[in-house]
């Protein structure tokens, strides 16, 4: 956006790595110590900014930013202020209804899903929100040939290799990934279970792969700054979530032409048509997804065909330069209300 003339800032807190990656690109950052969940110093500092740098537009996420930049916004006068969900994180309590509706103008949210329990509530205002998927550059297919990659992450060569993306967290449940790799390596005995990615649940899983007795058939690679090279060298990529928005994870894996086996949760729907391109599983069916891949382990020839269509799909669907055209017509459309307000 900023490309398209549009002065960006990002704030957040000072030792955040987000900062911190926003400060590497470029961006004119705003550090802050947020403490308190209505910190009155943060709220000031806040303000100041946005009226010393002329501030049309903020845009907020998560609870507290959202409840610290509404009312810094609202001690400048009429702001608009986007809150930008990619999970259901608004509830429908009292406080939520009491509060949230007196801060922010419209709600970005990246699936029907998802706005289909917001329409639910009833008192979220319905033309305020606006669904804009989240977009991805159209990157080429990495050139690094599949043996080089596989020794950079101490993975045996010559083994079909099944891939989970994403922080180890409960809400993941790679406990799910761990059992369907026990089923699997009843019949494909050589198989490789590929978990990429850092998080609390790290040691648990560890320890929950050698209780299956499959810890020589799991590679635990932690966080990886690049992973298209590694979606590359999967034959499939799994999701097992219990709750996804659209997950950037299952987005690059299919721009990567590789098949993707998730769960039906959340907004998987809007991205992947059933057997078109990808593969979708009832929620929490380990018999069934286990089923899926070992399908598909045998009929190489379809998960190809598949992944090739996946990565059209998406090239044609969720570019970023689309969610950034979407995002310019819907900030125009709410300066306008604002303005006629």
């Amino acid at each position: 956006m900023n490309a398209r003339g549009h002065k960006i800032y990002y704030g957040g807190r000072s030792d955040s790595l987000f900062l911190q990656k926003c400060k590497a690109a470029g961006f004119e950052t705003l550090s802050l110590k947020i403490g308190a969940d209505l910190n009155p110093f943060t709220i000031k500092e806040l303000a100041s900014f946005f009226r010393e740098n002329k501030i049309e537009i903020i845009i907020s996420e998560r609870n507290k930013d959202i409840r610290l930049a509404g009312l810094a916004g609202r001690l400048n006068g009429k702001k608009l202020h986007i809150v930008r969900t990619g999970l259901a994180s608004i509830k429908n309590n009292f406080r939520y209804r009491f509060l949230y509706p007196k801060l922010y103008n419209g709600i970005i949210i990246p699936t029907e899903a998802i706005r289909k329990i917001y329409q639910s509530y009833k008192w979220i205002n319905v033309s305020s929100m606006e669904v804009i998927p989240n977009g991805i550059y159209p990157v080429a297919l990495p050139t690094m040939k599949a043996a080089e990659i596989k020794s950079r992450l101490g993975v045996s060569a010559g083994k079909q290799i099944i891939g989970i993306f994403g922080k180890l967290s409960k809400k993941k449940q790679h406990t799910i990934f761990l059992e369907i790799a026990a089923n699997v390596l009843k019949t494909h005995p050589d198989t490789i279970f590929l978990i990429v990615g850092d998080g609390p649940e790290r040691q648990r899983l560890q320890e929950y792969a050698f209780e299956l007795g499959i810890l020589d058939n799991v590679y635990m690679v932690g966080f990886q700054e690049d992973l298209f090279p590694i979606y590359s060298i999967c034959n499939m990529v799994l999701l097992t979530s219990q709750e996804e928005g659209i997950p950037q994870v299952i987005m690059e894996a299919m721009l990567m032409k590789r098949l993707v086996i998730a769960f039906d949760v959340g907004g998987i729907s809007e991205l992947i048509s059933n057997e078109k391109n990808g593969i979708l599983v009832p929620p929490n069916d380990i018999y069934l997804m286990t089923q899926r891949v070992e399908q598909f382990l045998i009929d190489s020839y379809e998960a190809e065909r598949i992944g090739a269509f996946a990565r059209e799909f998406i090239l044609k669907n969720f570019t970023i330069q689309k969610m950034i055209v979407h995002l310019e017509a819907y900030f125009q459309k709410m300066l306008n209300k604002i303005e006629e307000s």
